[in-house]
């Protein structure tokens, strides 16, 4: 009797979808089991602040996950810049094995809220989660770690090559990158897939491609004098005629271009114009003085190295056509690569899309990269073969005050992640 009550249950607790096997069903129980022990462990470091600048949060954050990834079994390691750097490092947790797809999974420890923000703690609403970094991308590391913990309880990752970077700096990353992200670059050596756990829009898409960012500096001078001179021919425009120039004939020509973007987001102009490390500007100027100097700082987006290169040659060409008695010149800074998108990714959506409808909840598409932000992803997305970004829960409000993290998906995602994982290292 107890044995017929046995197999009733078991036959109504996974439902028998035809493409899902066993060991699926029961990775998605385990997933369903565990929900909520995952989100109290969210909440737990969400309220461990780990701007960016606060290296010590960060560390922290990235201590109580250690003990939880070493608890499957990955072995720990904390690979850190140079102190001159003022960034906190990247924890990475590594398996070694000879079966399947060797997978490297990326997520990030730190946010954009220092620590003096008033946006510290965790809170539920409902469906929602919120609280700093609840969906960027602390839900997006607690997704991928209890995917992780639903196939090591069926002993699926026995034998398996798995490398997970929490990376400390994602949101402010350590200059030049060249250095800070050294040791993610070495670890995606060998690998066959690079998954990212960085959040979404929408519960149905995710990028297989990415724009690259680099930022930019703008400084035009003109002749200091009395306002009632300017246009004169031996005095010219100023500094801030040619410097909105600059930017005017760089919007009229640069948003011509599909998914090129050039933004921005700093300027000042006067007698005097600074801008500091931290964007931060300073100046003085009077209503009736001419300008000596302006100056405008930004980003630029781009889909390709190619693309990157003509929006840098345009801006080249712009600032060398100056007003009468000015002159400006430009000074590009790296910041991410571009992810773009290959057959390869293409077919690991096909993939991901695949394990969705298996399970039944909706397709998977690809988001357009203009909709799609920079991620660590972007450094190692031409040392993978395939790449597949924002596996993470969707969220909304990120990088603010009204960040929230939609439970549901989080659910569903962490299903869809350790199906994915299961499949490509069985």
């Amino acid at each position: 009797m107890k044995a017929i009550i046995y197999i009733v249950l078991f036959y109504f607790t996974f439902p028998l979808w035809a493409n899902v096997s066993n060991e699926e069903q029961k990775l998605i129980a385990t997933i369903d089991q565990n929900t909520e022990q995952a989100l109290s462990l969210l909440e737990k470091i969400v309220n461990i602040n780990s701007g960016t600048d606060n290296i010590q949060g960060v560390f922290d954050v990235g201590e109580v996950l250690k003990a939880e990834f070493e608890a499957l079994g990955f072995k720990s390691e904390w690979k850190n810049p140079p102190e001159d750097m003022h960034r906190a490092g990247t924890l990475f947790l590594t398996r070694q094995g000879n079966q399947g797809k060797k997978l490297l999974l990326i997520a990030h420890l730190d946010t954009v809220f220092p620590k003096n923000s008033l946006f510290q703690t965790f809170s539920r609403e409902g469906n929602l989660a919120k609280g700093p970094g609840v969906s960027d991308d602390k839900g997006g590391i607690v997704l991928l770690l209890y995917a992780l913990k639903a196939l090591n309880a069926q002993g699926l990752l026995d034998n398996t090559t798995i490398t997970v970077a929490l990376v400390g700096d994602e949101e402010n990353s350590g200059k030049p990158t060249s250095i800070s992200r050294a040791a993610l670059k070495e670890a995606a050596n060998g690998m066959d897939i690079t998954l990212d756990f960085e959040p979404n829009g929408d519960a149905n898409s995710v990028a297989i491609a990415r724009r690259g960012t680099a930022q930019w500096e703008i400084v035009s001078q003109g002749i200091e004098e009395h306002s009632s001179l300017i246009f004169k021919p031996h005095i010219g425009f100023g500094a801030i005629f040619e410097l909105t120039r600059v930017l005017n004939e760089a919007r009229e020509q640069l948003s011509t271009q599909q998914y090129a973007t050039f933004n921005p987001g700093v300027i000042i102009g006067g007698t005097e114009g600074q801008i500091d490390k931290t964007h931060h500007a300073s100046g003085y100027g009077k209503t009736n003085v001419i300008a000596q100097t302006a100056r405008a700082q930004g980003d630029m987006r781009f889909i390709s190295d190619e693309q990157k290169q003509w929006i840098q040659n345009t801006m080249l060409t712009i600032v060398a056509q100056s007003l009468v008695k000015t002159s400006s010149t430009i000074t590009f800074v790296e910041g991410m690569p571009p992810m773009p998108e290959t057959a390869e990714n293409k077919k690991l959506l096909d993939l991901y899309s695949k394990v969705s409808t298996d399970l039944g909840y909706p397709p998977v598409s690809a988001i357009a990269p203009d909709f799609s932000g920079g991620a660590d992803i972007s450094y190692v997305a031409n040392i993978t073969p395939a790449n597949l970004s924002r596996l993470g829960p969707v969220g909304s409000g990120h990088h603010s005050v009204n960040e929230s993290m939609d439970i549901k998906s989080f659910n569903i995602n962490t299903k869809r992640a350790a199906v994915l994982i299961y499949r490509l290292i069985k």
